[in-house]
């Protein structure tokens, strides 16, 4: 198990929660957008199971619109970006990353300078 690796891309952030690795730094809108998307822990069980159904019937040819963001919202009461945040990651990767990992450290995105998010694995 490797100890940090930086990703900026939806595909090496699965690849590194797949191989456990035990620090992960996310740079770019991808640490704005997983940011967004760990306030589903504060979500009920109940929202959560509306929130997966409510996104399983989008196409994933058509992608996750603005009408049907706001659909979602007002059926679960849920934020639109926070929707739009998870539709982007996946719900089950959202939900590993909730699982396995905690939040250390997330600087916005302040001039010139990146978004970054540091998460450390649970054990």
């Amino acid at each position: 198990m490797s100890e940090k690796t930086i990703v900026t891309t939806k595909g090496e952030l699965e690849k590194s929660i797949e191989k456990k690795i035990k620090r992960i730094i996310i740079k770019g809108e991808l640490a704005e957008k997983v940011n967004t998307s760990l306030k589903i822990k504060t979500l009920s069980k109940y929202t959560v199971l509306i929130l997966a159904a409510a996104l399983a019937t989008v196409p994933l040819s058509a992608g996750l619109s603005l009408p049907v963001a706001v659909s979602i919202a007002a059926a679960t009461s849920v934020e639109i970006s926070l929707i739009i945040a998870i539709a982007f990651i996946g719900l089950a990767l959202v939900l590993l990353i909730v699982k396995d990992y905690k939040k250390v450290r997330f600087q916005a995105k302040h001039g010139d300078s990146e978004a970054e998010l540091e998460l450390e694995i649970t054990q």
